[in-house]
C-alpha cells in the first residue's frame, strides 16, 4: 500500500468532483489482481483504468451519483455479474446526458444497488437502440477487486 502525495490526491479528487463527488481524506494506492484501487480513508473508493479514476461499486453505494445511471433488465443480471459487457437489448434505462466514453454505473430494474461500473461505448440516447455492445464492464460485485475487500474472508 502507498500512501498517495497530496498532489496527486488532489488531482484524483477534482477528477471524481466532475462526476459530483466531493472526496475528503488520506488516500492509499493498492494493486489487487492488477487493478489499481485507491483507498479514500481505507475504503475501497476508486478503480483506476486507462489512466482515469472512477468510482467502484462501493464507491457508487456510498456517493449514490445522479447522473450516469444504466438499468438493466433481470436477465442481464448473470452476464454483468460474470463479467460481461452491457449489451443494448438488456438496457431498460440510460441516462441521456452520458456521451461514449464517460463512466457509468449499471443497475438492474427494481434494485436499489449497482452491479457494476463501466465505460459507455456509445452516447445514453443509443443505448436502447439495435444490437451490440452499450457498456463495458471494469469491475462487478463478486468479482477479484470486490471480493478482496467484501468477500468471506478465510475462503
Amino acid at each position: 500500500m502507498q500512501r498517495l502525495r497530496k498532489k496527486e490526491a488532489k488531482a484524483i479528487a477534482a477528477e471524481l468532483k466532475e462526476i459530483g463527488v466531493e472526496l475528503k481524506g488520506d488516500m492509499d494506492r493498492v494493486e489487487i489482481n492488477g487493478r489499481t484501487i485507491i483507498l479514500v480513508d481505507g475504503e475501497p473508493v476508486i478503480i483506476e483504468h486507462d489512466g482515469k479514476h472512477y468510482l467502484t461499486v462501493y464507491g457508487v453505494m456510498k456517493f449514490r451519483p445522479e447522473k450516469w445511471k444504466v438499468v438493466v433488465d433481470e436477465g442481464a443480471l448473470p452476464y454483468v455479474m460474470n463479467g460481461a459487457d452491457v449489451m443494448k437489448p438488456g438496457i431498460v434505462y440510460a441516462d441521456e446526458g452520458i456521451k461514449a466514453g464517460d463512466f457509468v454505473y449499471v443497475m438492474v430494474e427494481g434494485k436499489e444497488s449497482p452491479i457494476a461500473v463501466g465505460i459507455a461505448l456509445v452516447d445514453g440516447g443509443e443505448m436502447r437502440q439495435g444490437k451490440g455492445k452499450a457498456v463495458k464492464n471494469i469491475h462487478h460485485l463478486k468479482d477479484k477487486v470486490w471480493n478482496h475487500f467484501f468477500g468471506k474472508k478465510g475462503k
